[in-house]
């Protein structure tokens, strides 16, 4: 069907959709960002074909969007109070990637899979993507305390996962080497400072001397994080390492918003809406009946690791800090989401291929990643979604007396 429709009326029929699609989930009391997800579904290769997922155009803003929305996530921290929730955002950080790592390891072996493979799976469930961030805007908890100490975790749990992929992809490809995991570490504790002292720097210094105009400036931004996302790279992390740490470098240089408010209005505009479209292209019925029926150890067995995981190290990290059961469900209800980090594991688990043709993870881990990352994305803001309402009451600031009497008369 994508053939017949001329490339400009598939991008109207998509940006249709697209302002359509999250209001109607919101009339349903559902997060918009399934709206989006539902959009990518409808418009993929499952039911219209309207676009196609592999066209270098979709990969692109998908990439961008994905880029862009950790970009954003990292330039909302304020970094006093990033600060000030470092060590616990360390200890959540350990917990909720330990826990679902240990439990995602049980499940490879329980699965037949070597350590290594085990390894990989349980990294890779151990990490999770900030997908409910627009909700928390939304509801005007952005700078509640807790969301910095989710955001450092997930950030930690990211490199970690990453790091694990590189090593357990190096193991099966040639062998385990000491001196591959010394240089991995290496060049970690060389990026991350470079990233957050470098790259803030050099776009206040691009941005004061070259962006006069406000054209300027959105290029300038998109330079510098495609430039960290790259550097992420290339030391094996996935490039969300590199652009969070760009927003929170850039957040901390200019002290304002002036520098990326157009980049923001046409990021959420475009590009972020069609990186959540992406995964929903990723929706098959029959990957996802297959999935479930011919690997039910693999497929189910994910999703209890990953939900069993996430809510034990959110309970521990609540009882360690004092947090309440609403703050606790919170914590848990975001690091619940699997997207980028998961795929891109996957994915390259799949593609890593030894000397004996032998893959390191099969096509039927692949499609049980599919339902895992199907399933948290729903869940997880639909949590989220509800939690948020709880805990705005409760932050809310008690009514005065005098505003008591008035409400009462």
């Amino acid at each position: 069907m994508s053939q017949d429709i001329p490339l400009l009326t598939s991008f109207a029929i998509a940006m249709t959709l697209v302002v359509i699609m999250p209001r109607l989930a919101e009339r349903l009391r559902l997060p918009a960002i399934l709206g989006y997800i539902l959009t990518g579904f409808l418009l993929g290769p499952a039911v219209l074909g309207v676009i196609k997922p592999d066209g270098p155009v979709m990969q692109l803003f998908s990439e961008l969007g994905k880029l862009l929305f950790m970009f954003f996530v990292g330039f909302e921290i304020d970094l006093d109070e990033f600060k000030k929730s470092r060590n616990r955002a360390a200890i959540f950080g350990a917990l909720t990637f330990a826990l679902p790592c240990s439990l995602g390891l049980s499940v490879g072996r329980l699965a037949g899979l070597g350590w290594n493979a085990s390894l990989l799976v349980g990294s890779i469930i151990a990490s999770h993507t900030l997908l409910a961030f627009p909700i928390l805007q939304r509801f005007g908890l952005v700078q509640h305390p807790l969301i910095p100490m989710v955001a450092g975790g997930t950030i930690l749990t990211d490199i970690a996962s990453m790091l694990i992929l590189a090593i357990t992809v190096s193991v099966h490809s040639t062998g385990f080497s000491w001196s591959f995991l010394g240089t991995e570490l290496l060049e970690l504790a060389i990026f991350v400072p470079l990233i957050l002292f470098g790259a803030g720097t050099l776009a206040r210094k691009a941005i004061i001397r070259y962006g006069q105009t406000a054209e300027v400036r959105v290029t300038i931004m998109l330079a510098v994080i495609a430039a960290c996302a790259e550097g992420a790279q290339l030391i094996h992390l996935e490039g969300i390492v590199g652009a969070f740490l760009a927003g929170i470098a850039v957040k901390r240089a200019v002290r304002g918003k002036f520098a990326v408010e157009q980049l923001e209005v046409v990021a959420r505009a475009l590009f972020i809406p069609a990186f959540f479209l992406a995964t929903g292209f990723l929706i098959d019925l029959a990957v996802l009946k297959r999935s479930l029926f011919e690997n039910p150890t693999e497929s189910i067995g994910l999703l209890v690791a990953i939900l069993a995981g996430k809510f034990l190290a959110a309970w521990w990290t609540g009882s360690i800090l004092g947090q309440s059961s609403t703050e606790r469900g919170m914590v848990a209800s975001l690091s619940i989401p699997q997207m980028a980090a998961t795929l891109a594991s996957a994915v390259v688990g799949y593609q890593c291929v030894n000397g004996s043709g032998e893959r390191l993870l099969d096509a039927g881990f692949v499609n049980s990643v599919v339902l895992v990352v199907i399933v948290t994305c729903v869940f997880g803001p639909m949590l989220t979604e509800r939690i948020a309402k709880r805990l705005t009451s409760e932050s809310a600031p008690p009514a005065t007396a005098p505003d008591a009497l008035q409400q009462e008369s």
